[in-house]
């Protein structure tokens, strides 16, 4: 990886794995593409609790109270109804050093069946680590079937000629350092704080 800023190739996100600049953990070696990695769905899969909601306010509530846990084996599948929305993970674990950033993007192949793989998850800042949350809807009049281990989205990384002064975890309202699973809306801590 050299000291240009840039995307990183197939080549460079290997060598930012050696130089610990970048880990992805499980690393499959079949996932990475030529400037991209394929990331897994994860098991776990949160929806909202619609028959005890009357509103939403992002404010307000705690998300911790209006959501559903599904927890699926490898081989079990999750039914995502007609214009509904869940929130699922990335199987991998990411950690980004204080000069790299990563992009979500979510495959075109689901897209082109009306699955939406993220709505708004995209950016792993500098010094970020956890797994991406992915908000996933459906658009379709038919439910459709998600299985752990789809390949749902990928990774785009790039790399700044500097280190960030501010990485993700040296910001006070860095919420979501270290997740693991689907992590629904923090927003009300900031809310909090005021």
């Amino acid at each position: 990886m050299s000291g240009a800023s840039g995307f990183l190739s197939d080549v460079d996100i290997r060598e930012a794995i050696k130089a610990g600049k970048l880990q992805i953990t499980p690393f499959k070696d079949e996932r990475l593409g030529s400037w991209t990695y394929d990331v897994e769905l994860g098991n776990i899969f949160k929806t909202p609790q619609y028959n005890s909601i009357k509103f939403i306010d992002p404010r307000l509530h705690h998300p911790d109270n209006m959501f559903h846990v599904v927890e699926l084996k490898d081989d079990e599948e999750f039914v995502l109804h007609p214009h509904r929305f869940v929130l699922a993970s990335t199987k991998e674990y990411i950690k980004l050093s204080d000069e790299v950033v990563s992009l979500l993007e979510g495959r075109s192949s689901f897209a082109r069946w009306g699955i939406v793989p993220h709505v708004q998850a995209g950016i792993g800042e500098p010094g970020w680590e956890g797994q991406y949350t992915l908000e996933i809807l459906n658009m379709n009049e038919v439910p459709v079937i998600l299985r752990p281990g789809d390949v749902i989205a990928q990774l785009y990384f790039a790399k700044f000629i500097t280190p960030s002064e501010k990485p993700y975890y040296k910001k006070e309202k860095s919420k979501y350092q270290g997740q693991v699973g689907p992590t629904a809306s923090k927003l009300f801590i900031d809310f909090k704080k005021q």
